[in-house]
């Protein structure tokens, strides 16, 4: 019988040189990026068409007036979902929430 030592991966023996190669465990993996994170496809502006209505509630719940303008409208001249052009959103900068 050969003299070698067996080594176990994921519950297999293997003799060591027939051992499959293990990848370096990383010190820290990144965060992935939140959704508001992520820039739209293509690098351009917001394009409600292509995202579903909770999606483009939450985009349009960040944005400051004109960016809720301009989606706003790309919405009614496109898709024209009821439940985005008639929401209501706090001014841009507020908690929405009740005052204290």
């Amino acid at each position: 019988m050969p003299e070698h030592k067996m080594v176990v991966f994921d519950g297999i023996r293997y003799r060591p040189e027939d051992a499959p190669a293990r990848p370096a465990p990383a010190d820290e993996t990144p965060p992935a990026p939140a959704a508001e994170e992520v820039p739209p496809a293509g690098g351009g502006l917001f394009d409600p068409s292509a995202h579903n209505a909770p999606d483009v509630l939450a985009h349009l719940l960040a944005a400051d007036e004109d960016e809720r303008a301009r989606v706003l409208a790309a919405e009614a001249a496109g898709k024209a979902r009821k439940g985005i052009l008639e929401a209501t959103f706090p001014p841009p900068g507020t908690s929405g929430g009740a005052a204290s």
